[in-house]
């Protein structure tokens, strides 16, 4: 008798223990992995016992797929929440996910901004950055510029100028009634009839507001390779010049002002600011060779 019921209380706690196990709630679960892309990722999600799920991309953005593909709009490192919900609770799952600082982001706001990014003029002076100097490959500066520079020649209304750049290789100028920034020997040569404002010195600022219609199917691209630039030294004559190194932004429009010859070196790219250098034609008997840089910076809007 000892024995049996030595046996009956194994098996009572045998079917206790059986009935604990079973009457144990499913507590949801939850995992993902993802792929970047640029600045869009792909997020894989993997659940059980899980009636909705939730995402928050860390910047404020969030979705209900089990599978979303994310365009982050800015670089940065973001903590991704996945949470898991069910009858009887909920799980989350985190993890980090770093956007690159790519040139495409930067530049355009990737695939997050379908219309685009858009820069305009600087009007506040940086020391090192804003000026002239001479058609180079080390890109200096001989002539500082100062604040407020386009409003101090009475051309002013070309901070207004919008140029927009969309991740689809698009691109879009936006000038103020018409009136474009130009180089005064190109306006003189080309759009002389609708020039509206000269600067007052044209010996150190050859601008001038002209009127132009951008052409509203215009792109964008960035070249990386070498090349070289016909140019016109004081003194010197002609020169052939070697850019190597350069990341030279090719354009179906201007920017900043327009030339003959569109050349833009990209010299600098943050999120919130752009140093180009663009060539420039000073001399009259030589209208279609650029004689100097400008730097110029542009900020986003």
């Amino acid at each position: 008798m000892k024995y049996i019921r030595i046996i009956s209380l194994l098996l009572l706690t045998i079917s206790l223990v059986n009935c604990s196990e079973d009457d144990d709630p499913l507590l949801p679960l939850a995992d993902f992995q993802f792929l970047v892309d640029g600045s869009v990722v792909t997020f894989n999600g993997t659940v059980e016992n899980t009636s909705s799920i939730t995402w928050d991309f860390g910047d404020g953005a969030t979705s209900s797929e089990e599978d979303p593909v994310y365009a982050f709009a800015s670089p940065g490192t973001y903590n991704v929440v996945m949470t898991a919900s069910g009858e009887n609770g909920t799980f989350s799952e985190s993890k980090e996910v770093t956007i690159l600082p790519s040139l495409e982001i930067l530049l355009t706001g990737g695939p997050a901004k379908p219309d685009g990014k858009t820069w305009r003029l600087k009007r506040a002076y940086t020391a090192g950055k804003e000026g002239a100097g001479i058609i180079e490959n080390d890109l200096g500066l001989l002539i500082a510029s100062f604040d407020n520079l386009l409003d101090a020649v009475g051309l002013g209304a070309s901070y207004d100028d919008a140029f927009t750049f969309v991740h689809d290789g698009t691109y879009k100028v936006d000038n103020v009634d018409g009136q474009s920034l130009m180089g005064v020997i190109h306006a003189s040569a080309f759009h002389g009839a609708n020039i509206t404002a000269l600067s007052a010195d044209l010996n150190n600022v050859p601008l001038a507001h002209a009127i132009y219609d951008p052409v509203t199917n215009a792109t964008w691209e960035v070249s990386e390779e070498d090349f070289t630039v016909d140019t016109l030294y004081p003194g010197v004559g002609p020169v052939n010049v070697q850019f190597t190194g350069k990341q030279r932004l090719i354009l179906g429009e201007y920017l900043g002002f327009k030339e003959t010859t569109n050349i833009v070196i990209l010299k600098e790219l943050t999120e919130t600011t752009m140093n180009v250098a663009l060539g420039i034609h000073t001399e009259q008997a030589f209208f279609d060779t650029p004689t100097l840089f400008f730097h110029l910076t542009l900020e986003s809007l």
